[in-house]
């Protein structure tokens, strides 16, 4: 008998802390609704969401309105609580509330802090010991950091006078000069077309959970308002199917001891420098004879991988 009564106890606490929880849940989610809705009060949303507790409980969450009137205690899953974060358009530090709200542990796709600082020295070390163009990115596809092979490959100025947006490998990509040089017959735009679509589908995917953060906004916009068709390209990455690699790319590049223009095929190599994605070296390895000899006439390793004395 004591026995149970001990459990009884042991259960009743448990479902005291389980309403506390859930309690404390429902008024992180209903922070962020309301905060959405204010947002939204003097214009409409783009696919006309109102963001109540009705349309929350209709399009995210079918037992939302029984946790309110205290029908349910039962907490949501992880994934579920994921789905009203999406129908919310949590930033990434309003996710991680609601999960920590529901005591689960947050997301963190991405190194910060001095975490972040110790990979982005461990990648600039290794960039500067590769003998190839290689430049240095982070989730965001900002470029830290670049070894003179890439800007000469590239033709690119020095990377501390071009703008902080300018500084981005989907940048690079659109820049009119690259692109002209990257598109000079039916082959070769075949091939930018199909790496601007693989590279606009990447940057979605790598930063699928900050997409409501007003940086990935900010610079999705500043794209779209200042590169010519990447509006076009972004909305195709929606409807593409998504390629797993990256494809090889044809571009002109100038061979410098000559100065003459040569066709030459690259392929990039993406190397990660810890147990996240990013920060991570990309470098672009030569495919065929002309990439070699471009890369010779610059002094760059002309094979992979390279031979050792």
């Amino acid at each position: 008998m004591p026995l149970q009564i001990s459990a009884l106890k042991e259960d009743s606490a448990f479902s005291k802390e389980h309403v506390h929880v859930l309690g404390q849940l429902l008024g992180a989610i209903e922070a962020v609704r309301i905060t959405r809705q204010e947002q939204y009060r003097e214009k409409s949303h783009p696919q006309l969401k109102r963001f109540t507790q009705q349309e929350l409980n209709d399009e995210a969450c079918p037992t939302y309105k029984n946790w309110l009137i205290g029908r349910s205690n039962r907490l949501p899953s992880r994934s579920m609580l994921m789905t009203i974060a999406d129908y919310l358009e949590c930033s990434l530090s309003e996710r991680n509330d609601l999960l920590l709200a529901a005591q689960y542990l947050p997301e963190q796709p991405a190194l910060e802090g001095d975490e972040l600082q110790r990979a982005l020295e461990h990648a600039q070390q290794l960039m500067e010991m590769l003998p190839y163009p290689a430049m240095v990115v982070t989730h965001t596809f900002q470029v830290e950091a670049a070894n003179e092979f890439l800007l000469r490959l590239l033709e690119l100025p020095p990377l501390d006078t071009l703008l902080p947006h300018q500084r981005n490998t989907l940048y690079f990509l659109f820049r009119p000069d690259f692109r002209a040089r990257s598109t000079f017959n039916a082959e070769a735009r075949a091939l930018w077309q199909k790496h601007a679509l693989y590279g606009v589908q990447l940057f979605k995917q790598k930063n699928l959970l900050y997409q409501c953060d007003a940086w990935y906004q900010q610079f999705v916009k500043q794209c779209c308002d200042n590169i010519a068709d990447f509006q076009e390209y972004w909305d195709k990455a929606r409807e593409a199917t998504r390629q797993e690699d990256a494809p090889p790319k044809i571009v002109l590049a100038r061979m410098a001891t000559t100065g003459e223009m040569l066709p030459i095929r690259i392929l990039h190599m993406h190397v990660s420098v810890s147990s996240k994605s990013y920060p991570a070296v990309s470098a672009l390895l030569p495919v065929d004879e002309a990439a070699r000899a471009v890369y010779a006439s610059f002094g760059s390793v002309t094979s992979w991988p390279p031979s050792v004395g």
